[in-house]
């Protein structure tokens, strides 16, 4: 296997960090937010070692890319992938979203439906225009330094309280990477809370799984994506947490590979 390539590329919005890893047809990760592409580390390897060019994405703002001026849109986010394609000088690939990453991945499909040859949404976000309303109400959270880093504890707590059977490394890392995107974290899920996903899994027309483990709060929205696309494959992991890409990659790559080598 080759070895694993990190690569700015030029885009509208600046630049945007990728890594990249092994030879083989393309496969695009778009990660959760606040998380960068160390999400896909335990990965990564694995699908490239199955035959594929495993290619991770910093969104915006996230990990070592370049932000927005200006808070984005789901819409904002999947047209910069245009330029990272031709940045690496792929004409299309197969796109693997997790949470705000299937977000972006449903919007890049729809609008760039000529770049996307398979697509995996692993956690889609088909919330009604309540829940979109109520997850938009929620506060920041405040990353000003504390004297006793208080701060730090504090958002500790929290992702330990949302993730409690997840390992303490994927949080610890989750933590990191909420930090290091800095005050305008908030961006991803601002975006992903206002966005109507519905219009775009309609019009997408690649072949399409949708990934969902039962321990995550997204699995009671898969019947909602059945009933508007029942054409779409899914696919089903037991328990695990938000961080189960991290925590449990081998099931989930395996699951991810098989639905890239099917047939159909």
């Amino acid at each position: 296997m080759s070895k694993m390539q990190k690569i700015y590329v030029d885009t509208p919005v600046g630049q945007v960090h990728v890594r990249s890893l092994g030879e083989g047809a393309p496969v695009v990760l778009l990660h959760q937010t606040p998380w960068s592409g160390v999400q896909f580390q335990n990965a990564q390897p694995l699908i490239a070692a199955a035959g594929f060019r495993a290619i991770t994405v910093d969104t915006p703002g996230y990990g070592m890319s370049d932000n927005f001026a200006r808070p984005p849109s789901v819409a904002d986010y999947a047209d910069v992938l245009p330029a990272v394609f031709k940045g690496l000088s792929l004409p299309k690939a197969a796109v693997v979203g997790h949470h705000t990453g299937a977000s972006i991945g449903a919007a890049f499909a729809a609008r760039h439906p000529a770049l996307v040859s398979r697509l995996v949404l692993h956690g889609v976000p088909l919330y009604t225009a309540e829940e979109r309303a109520e997850r938009l109400a929620r506060p920041h959270f405040d990353q000003t330094p504390k004297e006793d880093g208080g701060h730090l504890l504090r958002r500790w707590e929290i992702a330990r309280k949302m993730s409690a059977a997840a390992s303490l490394q994927a949080v610890q890392t989750s933590v990191v990477q909420f930090f290091s995107a800095g005050k305008l974290e908030w961006y991803g899920h601002h975006a992903a809370f206002s966005y109507d996903i519905a219009p775009d899994l309609k019009a997408i027309k690649a072949p399409t799984l949708i990934m969902s483990n039962t321990g995550d709060s997204l699995h009671m929205v898969v019947p909602r994506v059945k009933e508007l696309r029942p054409d779409f494959h899914t696919a089903e992991m037991p328990g695990g947490t938000y961080h189960v890409v991290f925590d449990e990659a081998d099931a989930w790559s395996k699951i991810v590979v098989n639905f890239l080598k099917a047939d159909g």
